[in-house]
């Protein structure tokens, strides 16, 4: 069944009129019908199933029945931030991780970023990528849409960020023996608390960013024996995160 969301308090019980791209994508795209129904999750996370009653020219009414469904979010905040890679790939990361369960999306310039974005282009590029991830929330049925943000340089990602565990995932940190500060990490969070990690770009992290992190009480950490790309490694993180504090405590009730 499909799901939209909208930005507002609903009322069980309640009719609505939806216009513009609610009619466009639902309407003309995948042609409901009258007595058709769809899931509308609101402002609050408060889910509805609406059944249309009736099509107009250009809008159309639904009403609201109020039905409670499975809690579909990661019980902790995890935080995802990727120094900027190839456009395709930042798109493929934006939709991935909004369907593991990314709370917030964040791209940031490193120095080793092959892909650069200049002051003109920010807010387009955030445009489009928070549509991407409205779309794969909906798809995803889940019951919030993360925002994506971008940070200019890494120093300003390190002053306005924080959270109750901060890694960074570095390929050399298994050479290291920090290999164990991910599982470490997934094993001592609690619902409720918030988990940030960094991702490097397709040449990895600098020597100096590495340390600047380190500085900053970010613990590097490995993400298994294998090299993962620049696109597969936060995906990964948000699988064994999932896994962890999830399916694996679930299994063993």
């Amino acid at each position: 069944m499909q799901q939209i969301f909208l930005n507002q308090t609903l009322d069980a019980n309640q009719s609505l009129t939806l216009a513009d791209d609610y009619f466009q994508h639902l309407i003309k795209v995948l042609r409901l019908q009258i007595n058709d129904q769809f899931w509308v999750v609101d402002a609050v996370q408060n889910t509805f199933k609406a059944q249309i009653t009736a099509i107009n020219a250009r809008d159309f009414q639904v009403s609201l029945t109020a039905q409670s469904r499975a809690y579909s979010e990661l019980p902790v905040k995890a935080i995802i931030a990727c120094a900027l890679s190839k456009k395709d790939k930042v798109d493929w990361i934006t939709q991935k991780a909004t369907e593991l369960g990314a709370h917030e999306i964040i791209f940031f310039k490193s120095q080793y970023s092959i892909m650069k974005w200049s002051d003109t282009v920010v807010s387009k590029k955030l445009t489009r990528l928070n549509q991407i991830a409205l779309n794969a929330a909906q798809q995803a049925h889940r019951l919030l849409v993360p925002q994506v943000h971008y940070f200019a340089t890494l120093e300003q990602l390190i002053a306005t960020k924080s959270a109750d565990f901060s890694l960074v995932a570095y390929e050399e940190a298994a050479k290291q023996s920090e290999s164990s500060n991910l599982a470490a990490a997934l094993h001592n969070i609690n619902p409720q608390q918030s988990i940030f990690c960094l991702f490097g770009p397709e040449g990895g992290f600098t020597v100096e960013e590495i340390a600047q992190l380190r500085q900053n009480d970010y613990n590097p950490c490995g993400l298994g024996p294998r090299i993962l790309r620049a696109e597969t490694a936060p995906l990964y993180f948000l699988s064994a995160l999932s896994y962890q504090i999830e399916l694996d405590k679930d299994l063993s009730k």
